[in-house]
């Protein structure tokens, strides 16, 4: 299966769930509970512990409609991050060791970089609703 193909599965998976509040409870507890796994090793997964807690961040003020200023492209492609996070086999799956988790912190970070301008948007807003 090409890159192009599994990242439309995870869209088309993601637009599923955004549209279901408990599916969509479930996969951020999904994430946040894989984070804390990993947090043993926390030199390389700092960054990604901190791209998925805004990815989420994100999502939920979206979902919740106190953020609606972002793109549906945009939601559309967090949930398909954490989707692509959680699950165990994907393009390197994560029993493999350091190997495992490399993919999921390149495609982070491919979002966050690819979206930089709507996460720049949500954080100072942020900033601003909360002082």
């Amino acid at each position: 299966m090409s890159k192009d193909n599994t990242l439309k599965d995870y869209i088309s998976k993601a637009k599923i769930i955004i549209e279901d509040d408990k599916k969509l409870k479930k996969l951020i507890d999904d994430v946040l509970e894989k984070l804390k796994k990993l947090s043993n090793d926390k030199k390389s997964t700092e960054k990604l512990n901190e791209s998925l807690r805004l990815f989420i961040r994100i999502v939920t003020a979206y979902t919740s409609k106190e953020y609606t200023y972002v793109p549906w492209k945009t939601i559309c492609l967090l949930v398909a991050g954490l989707i692509y996070f959680t699950y165990p086999i994907d393009l390197i799956p994560d029993f493999i060791p350091i190997a495992g988790i490399i993919d999921d912190i390149a495609l982070i970070a491919w979002i966050y970089d690819s979206i930089r301008d709507d996460i720049d948007n949500f954080l100072e807003w942020e900033k601003t609703s909360k002082s």
